[in-house]
Formats: C-alpha cells, sequence, structure tokens
C-alpha cells in the first residue's frame, strides 16, 4: 500500500495546489479591475475547470483518508462482522459510481478530442484538456476503489473483520482530535538540534 499512499498523497496535493491557483486568479483580477479597470474576462472560466480538476482529484485521496461523509448510525450498532460486510459493500457500490464516471468522462473527453471542442469564451481553451484532467481524477478514485477491494476482501478471507472497519470507517471526531494533537506535538514538540 506504501505507493498508493504516495500517489493518494500526491493527488490531494494536487486538489489542494488547484484552489490556491483559484485564489489568486481571483485576487489578481479583483487587483486588475480596481487599478486600471480591466478584467481578464476568463477568470471565472479557468476557475471552474480547476474547480472540477480539485475536487476530481481530491476524491481517492479523502478516500484514502477515510475523509468522506458517512451516515452509519445504525451500522454501528450492528455486530464487528456484520459492520465489516457492511463497509465493503458500500465500498463496491461506490467502485461502480466511480467505473459509470470515469467511462463517461473518458468518453466526453475522447469526444471533445475527436471534435476539436472549445469553449466559447475569449480563452478558446480546448474542452479536451480540461476534461481530460477530470477524467484522470475520477479514475484515480476508481483505482482507489478497486486497491481498497482488494484489500478488505483479503482480510474478509481471514475473517480480520476488525482490519476492514479500520480501514473503512470513516474517521470519527476522537481520531481526528487525536491526530490534530499529533500534529501539533510534532509541529512545536521537537526540540531543535543545537550547535556544537
Amino acid at each position: 500500500m506504501r505507493w498508493f499512499d504516495r500517489i493518494a498523497s500526491a493527488a490531494l496535493s494536487v486538489g489542494g495546489w488547484t484552489y490556491v491557483v483559484i485564489t489568486i486568479l481571483i485576487c489578481l483580477d479583483i487587483v486588475m479591475r480596481r487599478l486600471i479597470g480591466v478584467s481578464t474576462g476568463a477568470t471565472t472560466e479557468l476557475s471552474g475547470y480547476l474547480m472540477a480538476v480539485g475536487m476530481a482529484w481530491g476524491l481517492a485521496g479523502t478516500l484514502h483518508e477515510r475523509a468522506h461523509v458517512r451516515i452509519d448510525v445504525l451500522v454501528q450498532k450492528l455486530p464487528l462482522a456484520a459492520r465489516a460486510w457492511l463497509h465493503v459493500t458500500s465500498l463496491l457500490v461506490l467502485a461502480i459510481v466511480a467505473g459509470f464516471f470515469t467511462w463517461g468522462a473518458v468518453a466526453l473527453a475522447h469526444d471533445s478530442w475527436m471534435l476539436g471542442a472549445t469553449d466559447l469564451s475569449t480563452l478558446q481553451m480546448p474542452l479536451a484538456l480540461p476534461q481530460a484532467l477530470w477524467a484522470g481524477g475520477v479514475a484515480l478514485l476508481l483505482l482507489a476503489c478497486v486497491v481498497f477491494l482488494a484489500r478488505s476482501a483479503v482480510h474478509l478471507y481471514t475473517r480480520s473483520y476488525q482490519q476492514v472497519e479500520h480501514a473503512l470507517l470513516a474517521r470519527g471526531y476522537v481520531e481526528e482530535a487525536e491526530e490534530t494533537l499529533e500534529a501539533l506535538t510534532d509541529a512545536g514538540g521537537t526540540p531543535a538540534h543545537a550547535g556544537p
């Protein structure tokens, strides 16, 4: 899983940086309008593309971090084995949905490429470019589902139900608080090395 840990972390970084770029574009557009009365006219368009790409590339990393929102009040009342099977079933449903999204996104990007489609703005950007980036993020979500399903299948076969739940259960507030405290300790609690 180490290789996938690196991929998921990189995907989250890509997703995060797209929102940083959106912020910079909007700020530049505001400053230009205030100072010289000119707008690029492309900020809204680029922000829309970047938002779609950032969201898509963040999906797999969010699944890896177990940070997707889940309502599992009733599931938590069930025995451990039943919970494990339901976690895997929900992941399987997500994989099917991600498969449909991936197929549709790739088909859309392919059609735009074959038609030479461009947007209607001043940029005339080829639509295949942002659509392909978006499709790549959705495909990465599908890969994440397949990786987690394979690992969960092994755990179900060996009846390691606790491992399944640990890998697939959404994080609770206690775990998030512990991670925050650990990060704060790591950031400020490590003594600096003194010189000789």
